[in-house]
């Protein structure tokens, strides 16, 4: 299993939530359908938007990050952002 963490630091908190809708709208229903998909959840407290799914392999994790990455950039939330997006993944279990 594969967990993929995508971390996003807002300029506030109005910011944080309109990211967390854009990110419902946008990428969940993207990725739910992608294949490999096992589950995410999206975390938001005070301007940090955490967005953590899981897929069962290497490649479904990696494999729609570009087109994801692309739609936030060009979204009308990311001068909103007060750093780059970040992004980690990472093998659960042996």
């Amino acid at each position: 299993m594969i967990a993929r963490v995508l971390r996003a630091t807002t300029c506030s908190e109005d910011a944080a939530l309109a990211l967390a809708v854009l990110w419902g709208e946008r990428i969940g229903s993207f990725q739910r359908t992608a294949p490999g998909y096992e589950g995410g959840i999206l975390l938001r407290d005070g301007v940090e938007v955490l967005a953590v799914s899981c897929w069962d392999e290497l490649f479904g994790a990696e494999a729609p990050l570009d087109p994801l990455l692309s739609s936030v950039a060009d979204a009308p939330t990311s001068g909103l952002l007060a750093r780059p997006l970040s992004c980690q993944t990472r093998v659960l279990g042996a």
